[in-house]
């Protein structure tokens, strides 16, 4: 064999002399790069952590900037609504100043009126049906002398319907023995109820109240007076 003749010439003390060199060898190098690939995976097992630790870092000041964002989201929020109440508040007070402003001026200057003829209120509210509501139309004559005052009156509900402005009539809406509530004759004033249903869908925003006014046959005139869509609770 090629090891017998090899040791043969070279002499058994020649031949594992240089074995021994060899396998130190060998262990040397296998040593030698066990050590480098252990160090290498040192390297990138510290590069991984570093990158793990900056996206910790990373991930904690997004968290930090987040949570001072929705802070902010809420306090934009809480100085929104204070707004509107604020503003809701302004237009109440409006509308109480404007009803307040128009009494005056019907009790100081009826002449403001269709020669003392006023429209005086229309108040709402909600039936025992659905989407069923009561009126209540008040008109009063503010003349110093009194005659009897007769006339039609043409009721407009104004609003919206799917997006489009709409409007109705109210005597379409009433039942038949109520249509004739539509019609005025007093001296003094007159209180004039009924009931009606809304179609479906429509959403009222003001009333708009129409009067033709007659007296001893003739017309004496007309007025119109609109009013916001204002339920009154039960």
């Amino acid at each position: 064999m090629i090891i017998s003749e090899l040791k043969n010439k070279l002499g058994a003390f020649q031949f594992y002399l240089i074995l021994i060199v060899m396998i130190v060898a060998t262990v040397y190098l296998g040593f030698f790069w066990g050590n480098a690939h252990y160090t290498q995976q040192q390297i990138t097992i510290f590069t991984h952590e570093k990158s793990i630790q900056n996206l910790k870092l990373e991930n904690e000041k997004l968290t930090k900037n987040l949570n001072i964002l929705g802070v902010e989201l809420e306090v934009s929020k809480l100085t929104q609504q204070q707004h509107f109440v604020e503003i809701k508040k302004s237009i109440d007070v409006e509308k109480e100043l404007r009803t307040q402003l128009a009494f005056y001026q019907q009790v100081m200057a009826p002449e403001l009126n269709e020669q003392g003829f006023l429209i005086e209120g229309f108040s709402l509210e909600p039936a025992l049906s659905d989407n069923s509501f009561r009126f209540k139309l008040v008109l009063m004559q503010q003349t110093k002398t009194k005659n009897t005052l007769k006339g039609n009156l043409n009721v407009t509900l104004i609003g919206s319907e799917n997006g489009k402005a709409k409007q109705y009539a109210l005597d379409a809406m009433l039942s038949d023995h109520e249509q004739k509530s539509l019609t005025f004759s007093f001296k003094y004033f007159q209180v004039i109820n009924g009931e009606f249903r809304l179609p479906e869908g429509f959403q009222p925003e003001q009333v708009s109240v129409h009067a033709d006014i007659f007296q001893f046959k003739r017309k004496k005139g007309q007025l119109t007076t609109v009013f916001d869509w204002l339920i009154n609770p039960n």
